[in-house]
């Protein structure tokens, strides 16, 4: 069975829409739309609703898609290296978790202990 990509038909629907005019060209007008579909998605959250919810968080994602198509930003290679440098950013939580004899760091803990290994990343 053949993978789909989503992210490439995302694009193929998008550059679609821009053949008729459909498109957002300004980077601040995206980044608008952005911040517009992030305040939908929180009251969405609000809601309760979980259709309600994927709807919105799929409006966001398209239209983050949007954003990375117009910086010219590979979302595949993106997602890979956010990977990695938070997969570097674990390793070194882990190491300071064992150096404080704790398996499991609660909120407060954490956001110390992630703020330490960001501020030396």
């Amino acid at each position: 069975m053949k993978s789909k990509n989503l992210i490439e038909e995302s694009i193929k629907l998008q550059l679609e829409a821009k053949a008729i005019g459909l498109d957002w060209i300004e980077l601040d007008k995206i980044i608008d739309k952005i911040r517009e579909e992030t305040d939908e998605l929180d009251e969405a959250i609000e809601s309760k609703d979980r259709e309600h919810i994927i709807e919105e968080f799929g409006d966001l994602f398209f239209s983050l898609i949007s954003l990375s198509r117009h910086l010219k930003i590979d979302m595949n290679e993106l997602n890979e290296s956010a990977n990695f440098k938070f997969k570097k950013r674990l390793n070194k939580i882990i190491s300071e978790m064992k150096k404080r004899n704790i398996e499991y760091a609660e909120s407060d803990e954490m956001i110390e202990i992630w703020k330490s290994i960001k501020d030396k990343s």
